[in-house]
């Protein structure tokens, strides 16, 4: 692929991951980062983006993959919106923290694709349309595996709280 070729059809994709990206991260930089490492690596696999069906499927990929190894490095925010909502009351706001610091550990040890959904769907507020896409499946499909994953946290959860016990 010549560097006209690629500024024709590589180049326009921005626009739509960026979005993409945006929504993943949550964070103008990140996000241009992430789309910049993007062009590098179509740059750098210029001579075989001719074979694919759709550079815009792998760009996709590519692009979900670079903002998940972001994410993964990213380290957990105190929000302080949420530290302000629960007023002059510490205990509150260290039992609203821990709670959300034990709900990340467990989502940890999720599968990848229901903690990747989870993630987007519950903490970055994204749609069953835009999960399905860039997960590449279906928003049936979105929908049972965020189930399952939100039960899942919830029993972890309970033993967490119940210190084990099991309670009727």
């Amino acid at each position: 692929m010549t560097k006209e070729e690629f500024q024709k059809e590589v180049i326009p994709l921005g626009d739509k991951m960026y979005r993409m990206a945006f929504r993943l991260l949550g964070n103008t930089e990140s996000a241009k980062d992430v789309l910049q490492e993007l062009f590098l690596k179509l740059w750098e696999k210029r001579s075989e983006l001719h074979k694919l069906s759709s550079i815009d499927a792998f760009a996709c990929t590519v692009l979900k993959n670079k903002c998940l190894d972001k994410l993964r490095l990213q380290k957990p925010v105190v929000d302080v919106e949420i530290l302000h909502s629960l007023g002059n009351n510490p205990e509150a706001a260290f039992d609203h923290i821990e709670g959300l610091s034990e709900i990340r550990k467990i989502m940890q040890k999720l599968p990848e694709r229901q903690r990747l959904i989870m993630q987007m769907r519950d903490i970055d507020g994204c749609t069953f349309e835009e999960i399905a896409l860039m997960t590449d499946t279906t928003e049936n499909n979105v929908r049972v595996q965020l189930c399952i994953a939100r039960k899942w946290v919830k029993e972890e959860l309970m033993k967490v709280y119940n210190y084990g016990i099991q309670r009727d």
